[in-house]
Parts: structure tokens; sequence; C-alpha cells
């Protein structure tokens, strides 16, 4: 199997295993099993889910426009990806975080296309209350940003 090939299968792999894990926990979150859980009273903890109509932050857009906007900015993902990730030179760590991106993208499209709104629980003030697919699409793009930003510099 030659290194692009690899790649796909580090992103393919861990996009999966991360998508699995957000639809888990937010199902977990929605249960009568949930309990919420905290870590640091008043700063960090697991709150009684919250229904996120809206995009980024609660912005409020039509559904409709919310799942064509996502799967536009996927394929834009995917068309970059195939350049700058998958064939350029480099290990797999830029696989990796393209495939906790994608992972999160798809969790979050996957319960509002299904569901009609995105579960949040998560606390970790002064931030907006959000979900696993949130940490993995912000950790992965921004890590992403900055690998490519020291790049450049190079």
């Amino acid at each position: 199997m030659n290194k692009e090939k690899k790649k796909y299968l580090v992103s393919a792999t861990l996009g999966l295993t991360y998508l699995i894990a957000d639809l888990l926990t937010k199902a977990w979150a929605m249960s009568d099993a949930y309990e919420p859980v905290t870590f640091i009273k008043g700063f960090f903890y697991l709150a009684p889910h919250q229904t996120n109509n809206g995009i980024a932050f609660g912005i409020p857009l039509p559904t409709v426009i919310q799942i064509v906007g996502s799967l536009f900015i996927l394929g834009l993902l995917f068309a970059f990806g195939r350049d700058q990730i998958f064939k350029a030179k480099g290990g797999y760590l830029k696989p990796a975080l393209f495939g906790m991106v994608i992972g999160g993208a798809l969790g979050n499209l996957v319960d509002r296309v299904s569901q009609g709104y995105v579960a949040d629980f998560i606390v970790l003030k002064p931030f907006p209350v959000f979900n696993v697919a949130d940490i993995g699409i912000t950790v992965g793009l921004s890590l992403l940003f900055l690998l490519f930003l020291l790049e450049s510099k190079q």
C-alpha cells in the first residue's frame, strides 16, 4: 500500500472513530441514564443536553440552508484535503487531524438531518455549550491551520 492510500486509511479510520464517539456521547447525553457531572464547579461540567437549532454559537438559519451549507463545506474540505493533505509530502498527523474534522462535521450533520438540531452538553465557561463533534472540528482545524502556517514560514 502506498503512502497516499495509508494517509486516506488513517484519516478515514480516525474520522469514523470520531463520528461514532460523537454519536454515542450524544445518545448517552440525551438518554434517561445520563446524569450531569461536575468536574470544576461553575467552570467545567456536563450539563443536561441542550438543543442547538442554529449553526455555530446558535446562530439561527433555516435547517435546509444549514444542511446544504454543511454539505458544500464538506465538499470543499475534501477537495482541499485531496491535494494539501493526502498528496502532499509529510506524515500522518495532517490526515489524522483531517479525519477528526470530517468525523465531527459528519456527527453534527447526522444530528441536524435526523433530528433537526444538534445536542450540546459540555460546558467550559466562558464558551458556549458544545459537544464532542465541536471539539474535533475546532481542534482539528486549529492544528491544521497551525501546521500549514508553520510550513509556510519554512
